[in-house]
C-alpha cells in the first residue's frame, strides 16, 4: 500500500509541477472520473422528466436525459433551485463537487498555468520553433555588443537572436537591455540550457539558422575542449537532417595555442559539408582591430588607431618600423605575431640590413623568451635574435643564432624580434625607451599590454616625457571601460595637441568581434585571383558573383583560408608604401614587381607563424623529385619549399606573386574602401 501510495504521489507531483497540459490533463482526469461516479449514484435516485416542449415523448429514463441533468448541476450551481426536494441533498453534492472542482481547481490551474508560463519565459525555459535567426551559444561580455552589431547590420533584417546560455536568463535580459532600443529587445529570445547536451541542443534549430556564434560561457577553465565538443553535436545534428544548408559557425577560442591549432589544422572533410567555420580568438581579434581595421566603436566614440607605418616605407627609406610591446602576456604576444604578418615594405628590397622590429619587454622575457620560440619554433629555425637582460640596471646582449639554418639559408627575413628583461619603469629601460624616441631612422610605436590593467594604465601615463612631446603613439591595454582615456585622449580639431593625445585604449572585453565581412571578402578575391591564375595564366579582369566567390572559398582548407585573409589584411601597408591612400587603384609594372617582392617576404613570414617550415637540402631534393612527394611534404608535413629570399624563387613561383600584387586593384575597386592615413 505505500508503495502504491509513493509511486502515486511521485508522479502526481512530477505530473503536475511540469507542463501546462499535464496539470489540465491530471484535472480533466479527476473531473471525469468523479462525475462518472456522480453519474453511477445517480441511478439510485429519480430524475424528473425535461420540461421544455421540444423533449416530450423522451423516455425519463433515457441516459441523456440524466446525463444532460447532472452536467448542468455540476457547471452551474444556479440549477439546483429546479430540483425536486428528494433530490437536493444528493444535488447538493453534485453542485459542490463542481464548485470545487470546475469553479476552484480549473480557475486555479488555468492561473497557474499562465503564471507558470511567465515564470517559464521570465527564466528561459521556452522553446519556440524559429528559423532564419541568429543564435548565440553561450554568454560573456562580448555578447551584448555583438547584439548590437546584428541589430544594426541590414544583412541581418529583423531575424530574432536566440541566446543560449545557464546563466539567468533575467540577468542577461538586463544586460542587453542596456545595449538596445525597445524594438530591437523584441528581437532576443534567451534559452537557458547546456551546450554539452544533443537534446538541448536540438531546441536551437540550428539546422534552419542563418548564422551560429558558438561563444562559450565566461570563467570556464576547459572553454575550447567545450566548443569543440559543443560543434560535433551540432554537426550530428545536421548529419540527420535531410535537408540542411551549409551555415556560418563562428567559433571562439580562449586560448591562441587552440586557435593557431585550427588555423593550421583543418576540420574534417565530413564535418565541413555541414557547417561554415570561423575560428575566432579574442587577442586575435583585438590585434587585428588595432593593426589591420585600426578602428573601435562609432560616431562620435569612435577611435581611430594609428598606423604603425606612420609616414610611408618607400623604397628609397632608411627607416624602419619598431614596435616595442610592454608585458609578454597573451595580449602581447597575439600583438607581435600580427604585427609580424603585416610589417613588411620594400626598402628591405633594396637593403637586406633594413628590418622591422619587434621588441617585447617582460620582467620574465627569458622564460617567456623560450615559449615563444617553442611555438614559433620555424621561425627560429631561420632567423636570429637578440637577447637582453637588463633586469639590474645593466643591459647584457646575448645573441642567439638559427637554430637549425645558416648561411644563406638563414636571417632572409624581413622582421625580427628582440627580448629585453627587466621592469619598463626601471631608469635603465626608461632610458633605452628615449633613445628609441629620438633615433631618427626608426617609426616607434609602444603598445602597453600587462595583464593588470590599473598597472597598464600607470605605465601608459608615466612613460618618459619625450614619448609624449614627440606624439609617439601609446596603446594601453583596458579591459572594463575606456572612459578614462578616452577622456585623455580626446581633441577637437581646432584644439593643440595636448599631452596624451596620442594615448589609446584597446582590449576591453565588451567588443572585439566584428561583423564586418570586408576583409573576408577580399580574401574570397584574393583566392578567386590565384584560381583563375592555375587555370588561365593570367590575372581576372572581373569578379564572379559573391555566390562564387563564397562556394570556392568554402572548398579552401582552414589554412589556406588564412593565408588570404593575412594577404588581405597587408594591401593596406603595402599601398601606403607606394604613396596610394584612397580613391581607384591602379599599379604599373615597376610597381607590380616591387610589392611582388614585399608579397614573397610577407608570405614567408605568415607560413612560418602558421607552423609551416623551410625543409632542409635533402627533403629539397625529395620534394622536386615527384609532384605526388611535394604534395605529401605540403599539405600533411607542412614543408614549403618556397620558404627561402625571393631571388632564389623560380620564376614559376614568382609569377604567383606578380599575379596576387597585380589582382589588388581588383581586390580594392570592388570593395568600398580607403587607406586611411592617420595625420599626427
Amino acid at each position: 500500500m505505500n508503495l502504491l501510495t509513493r509511486l502515486f504521489a511521485l508522479h502526481f507531483d512530477r505530473s503536475f509541477s511540469g507542463k501546462g497540459w499535464r496539470q489540465l490533463a491530471w484535472l480533466f482526469g479527476v473531473i471525469v472520473t468523479v462525475f462518472l461516479l456522480i453519474y453511477l449514484v445517480s441511478f439510485a435516485f429519480i430524475f424528473p422528466e425535461p420540461s421544455l416542449e421540444e423533449w416530450t415523448g423522451i423516455d425519463k429514463d433515457v441516459p441523456m436525459g440524466r446525463l444532460l441533468q447532472l452536467i448542468c448541476l455540476f457547471i452551474d450551481p444556479g440549477n439546483i433551485v429546479e430540483v425536486p426536494p428528494y433530490l437536493r441533498w444528493f444535488s447538493l453534492l453534485v453542485v459542490v463537487l463542481g464548485l470545487i472542482l470546475f469553479c476552484g481547481l480549473l480557475i486555479s490551474v488555468i492561473s497557474n498555468m499562465l503564471e507558470r508560463r511567465v515564470e517559464r519565459y521570465r527564466e528561459g525555459d521556452i522553446v519556440y520553433p524559429l528559423q532564419n535567426h541568429i543564435v548565440i551559444i553561450g554568454f560573456d561580455n562580448m555578447v551584448p555588443t555583438l547584439i548590437q552589431q546584428i541589430c544594426d547590420d541590414t544583412h541581418y533584417g529583423n531575424c530574432h537572436i536566440l541566446i543560449q546560455s545557464t546563466q539567468p536568463a533575467q540577468e542577461i535580459r538586463s544586460k542587453i537591455q542596456t545595449e538596445l532600443d525597445a524594438k530591437n529587445e523584441k528581437r532576443i529570445v534567451v534559452l537557458r540550457a547546456r551546450r554539452d547536451s544533443i537534446e538541448e541542443l536540438e531546441k536551437l534549430y540550428t539546422t534552419k539558422a542563418r548564422e551560429v556564434f558558438l561563444i562559450g560561457e565566461r570563467d570556464e577553465h576547459d572553454h575550447d575542449s567545450l566548443n569543440i565538443d559543443c560543434l560535433k553535436k551540432i554537426v550530428d545534428i545536421h548529419k540527420r537532417c535531410n535537408k540542411c544548408s551549409l551555415i556560418p559557425f563562428t567559433v571562439l577560442f580562449e586560448y591562441q595555442t587552440t586557435f593557431a591549432a585550427f588555423q593550421l589544422t583543418d576540420l574534417s572533410a565530413e564535418w565541413r559539408k555541414y557547417i561554415e567555420f570561423h575560428p575566432f580568438n579574442f587577442y586575435e581579434g583585438w590585434a587585428q582591430k588595432i593593426l589591420v581595421s585600426r578602428r573601435y566603436g562609432k560616431g562620435e566614440n569612435c577611435i581611430e588607431y594609428p598606423p604603425l607605418d606612420r609616414e610611408a616605407i618607400t623604397y628609397e627609406s632608411e627607416k624602419h618600423v619598431h614596435l616595442v610591446i610592454i608585458g609578454m602576456s597573451r595580449m602581447g604576444v597575439a600583438i607581435g605575431v600580427e604585427a609580424a604578418h603585416l610589417l613588411h615594405f620594400p626598402n628591405f628590397c633594396r637593403d637586406k640590413n633594413i628590418k622591422s622590429v619587434i621588441t617585447f619587454i617582460d620582467e620574465n622575457a627569458d622564460r617567456e623568451m623560450n615559449f615563444f620560440c617553442g611555438r614559433y619554433r620555424h621561425y627560429f629555425e631561420i632567423s636570429s635574435t637578440h637577447y637582453y637582460d637588463m633586469s639590474k640596471d645593466e643591459r647584457h646582449e646575448r645573441f642567439v643564432l638559427p637554430t637549425r639554418f645558416k648561411g644563406k639559408d638563414a636571417d632572409f627575413l624581413d622582421v625580427e624580434f628582440e627580448f629585453i628583461k627587466g621592469r619598463a619603469e626601471t631608469p635603465a629601460i626608461q632610458n633605452l625607451i628615449k633613445e628609441w624616441v629620438h633615433d631618427s631612422d626608426q617609426v616607434l610605436t609602444i603598445a602597453v599590454c600587462l595583464n593588470y590593467p590599473p598597472q597598464s594604465m600607470a605605465m601608459g601615463l608615466y612613460l618618459p616625457d619625450d614619448v609624449y612631446d614627440e606624439n609617439i603613439p601609446v596603446f594601453v591595454r583596458q579591459e572594463t571601460s575606456s572612459a578614462l582615456l578616452n577622456m585623455l585622449n580626446s581633441r577637437k580639431k581646432d584644439e593643440a595637441i595636448h599631452k596624451y593625445s596620442h594615448v589609446f585604449p584597446f582590449g576591453m572585453l565588451d567588443n572585439c568581434y566584428d561583423l564586418d565581412k570586408k576583409s573576408r571578402r577580399e580574401g574570397q578575391i584574393i583566392n578567386y585571383i590565384y584560381d583563375f591564375k592555375n587555370k588561365y595564366g593570367n590575372v581576372p579582369q572581373s569578379c564572379p558573383p559573391d555566390n562564387e566567390l563564397k562556394d570556392s572559398w568554402n572548398k579552401l582548407s582552414v589554412s589556406l583560408q588564412w593565408s588570404n585573409l593575412y594577404s588581405a589584411y597587408s594591401i593596406g601597408p603595402k599601398l601606403r608604401s607606394i604613396g596610394i591612400t584612397d580613391g581607384y587603384v591602379k599599379l604599373d609594372n615597376d610597381q607590380i614587381s616591387l610589392l611582388a617582392e614585399v608579397e614573397h617576404n610577407r608570405w614567408n613570414m605568415e607560413k612560418l607563424l602558421l607552423g609551416f617550415r623551410k625543409p632542409t637540402a635533402e627533403e629539397e631534393e625529395l620534394i622536386y623529385g615527384s609532384k605526388e612527394m611535394g604534395d605529401i611534404f605540403k599539405k600533411k608535413r607542412f614543408v614549403h619549399p618556397d620558404i627561402r629570399p625571393y631571388d632564389e624563387l623560380k620564376e614559376s613561383s614568382k609569377a604567383y606573386d606578380r599575379c596576387i600584387t597585380a589582382g589588388i586593384p581588383l581586390v580594392i575597386n570592388n570593395n568600398t574602401w580607403k587607406v586611411t592615413n592617420t595625420i599626427l
